[in-house]
């Protein structure tokens, strides 16, 4: 079976909850450095931060046998 791993990079992101709206925080950055600037940002009832993989192309990920 085969499997895919991201190797890309990751964007940390505001999330307003009533508008939708998203506010890049950051860029460029490791999953540990997403996680741990996340972990940074206390969640509150308008809005919450969270992160994603910043790219969707098929060249960031790596296939695993």
């Amino acid at each position: 079976m085969e499997t895919e791993i991201y190797t890309g990079t990751y964007k940390v992101v505001k999330l307003f909850k009533v508008s939708r709206r998203r506010q890049v925080l950051k860029r460029n950055l490791t999953r540990e450095q997403a996680m741990e600037l996340v972990n940074r940002y206390p969640d509150k009832s308008t809005s919450m931060v969270v992160f994603f993989k910043q790219f969707s192309a098929q060249k960031y990920y790596k296939k695993i046998v």
